[in-house]
């Protein structure tokens, strides 16, 4: 069974999605239009009624927009949500009128009811089934969901997936092009308008056995620009909550943006909390004349300016490029794949005997500095811990030659690798 929230904007749709489901998945924000794109999750009382959130509804010519559409065949019921504050329910009796239309049951949430007074005449709407409740105190949710409990879910194996991808980079680089490439159809709002998407976008798709789910995300700003209770805030917020959760992270440019400083900041902070990381020259497409040279040069650019991007997969591509898209799939498995392979004891022991005696450590106080033993610890993210007698005064010099030296002694692309340092008089005594 699936149920559908709408209403106008602004009137608790993703507040009730958030509680009823029991995730927090969508920004909540006084902005008008925060929703922009529906989603969905799991009723929290039965894992097999799935429930969608819409963006607000503007007016009847915008009832069922083009992002709404696909999915309205596959509604069972719609829940009509309205403002308790609201003096007019004109408008509301205008579009419920219009939902009937899809023969359909419509359910009427009378939500900011906060004191619970259910006093509301409404009559006039025609809806048989009204529940008052208040999601911001939580007040009417448990009656409304033992309605829902009557209905018997049709079966449905809910979908699990082998691997998660993120969407990352600055505003209309081409983010929600490519998840609709990805996926096979525009399930993300595409716009030339900056900041479409603000709440996180997820969908999935299947590629040579394995089910991806893929999340894309709000275009990151300058995070000490950001005033705290603007909607850029939160969404930059929740943005970036969801990195570290994730298989493999693609970040993008604009070609013809390049690798300005903005981007050069959220490459770095995603960097940092990714597992696996991508990075797509994205909308190669625009580019008429010497187009090989000028992405050369941008990859060029892109490695001088931040180096450790020489240990990650550049792929320039165009998002109408079928071809592109294909390449970037064959990619990303070929990635994600090795997430779950270990590097043998003995071997990585073999590395570190040959890296020390390439190039030893400067002494400490006079005395040697040994690497006494390294053993794999963890998986995501790819984490080797080394024991040493000089486990805290290992040189960032050193680090960074053992770091790099890791990455091509075991060809390691895209991989976040960290490298932990541990003081043990016995090397097999963890």
């Amino acid at each position: 069974m699936n149920i559908l929230i709408l209403g106008m904007p602004n009137v608790g749709k993703t507040s009730l999605y958030n509680l009823i489901t029991n995730k927090n998945n969508n920004i909540i924000h006084d902005t008008i239009g925060t929703t922009r794109d529906w989603h969905v999750s799991p009723l929290k009382s039965n894992g097999n009624i799935d429930v969608y959130d819409t963006p607000g509804i503007i007016n009847q010519k915008n009832l069922v927009t083009k992002s709404v559409s696909n999915i309205i065949r596959k509604i069972d019921i719609f829940v009509y949500v309205i403002d308790y504050k609201d003096e007019s329910y004109f408008t509301d009796k205008e579009l419920i009128n219009e939902l009937r239309k899809f023969n359909k049951e419509i359910l009427v949430i009378i939500n900011k009811d906060d004191n619970f007074k259910q006093d509301k005449k409404i009559e006039n709407l025609g809806i048989k089934n009204i529940f008052f409740i208040s999601c911001s105190h939580k007040i009417g949710i448990d009656g409304f969901l033992n309605y829902l409990s009557r209905y018997h879910a049709k079966d449905s194996k809910l979908i699990n997936y082998d691997f998660s991808l993120g969407l990352f980079g600055k505003t209309n680089v081409g983010k929600s092009t490519l998840l609709n490439k990805l996926v096979g159809f525009e399930r993300s709002i595409v716009s030339n308008q900056p900041k479409t998407t603000t709440d996180i976008v997820s969908s999935s798709y299947i590629f040579k056995g394995n089910t991806y789910s893929i999340k894309d995300t709000a275009g990151l700003i300058k995070k000490n620009k950001i005033d705290k209770n603007s909607l850029d805030f939160y969404v930059t917020k929740k943005t970036l909550s969801i990195i570290n959760e994730i298989n493999l992270n693609i970040f993008l440019i604009d070609i013809e943006q390049g690798f300005d400083t903005q981007s050069k900041k959220i490459f770095n902070l995603i960097y940092q909390k990714s597992n696996i990381l991508l990075f797509v020259i994205n909308k190669t497409d625009l580019v008429k004349k010497n187009k090989k040279k000028i992405i050369n040069e941008l990859i060029k650019d892109i490695n001088y300016e931040f180096s450790q991007s020489k240990n990650i997969i550049i792929i320039p591509i165009s998002t109408l490029n079928k071809k592109d898209i294909l390449f970037l799939k064959n990619k990303i498995r070929e990635l994600i794949l090795e997430l779950n392979k270990n590097i043998s004891t003995s071997k990585i022991n073999k590395w570190l005997n040959h890296v020390v005696e390439n190039n030893s450590h400067p002494r400490i106080n006079g005395k040697e500095v040994k690497f006494k033993y390294g053993t794999q610890v963890s998986k995501n993210p790819l984490t080797i811990k080394i024991f040493s007698n000089f486990s805290k005064e290992i040189s960032n010099s050193y680090k960074r030659y053992l770091l790099n030296n890791f990455y091509n002694f075991f060809k390691i692309k895209s991989r976040n690798l960290k490298i932990l340092f541990s003081k043990s008089k016995n090397p097999y005594d963890f």
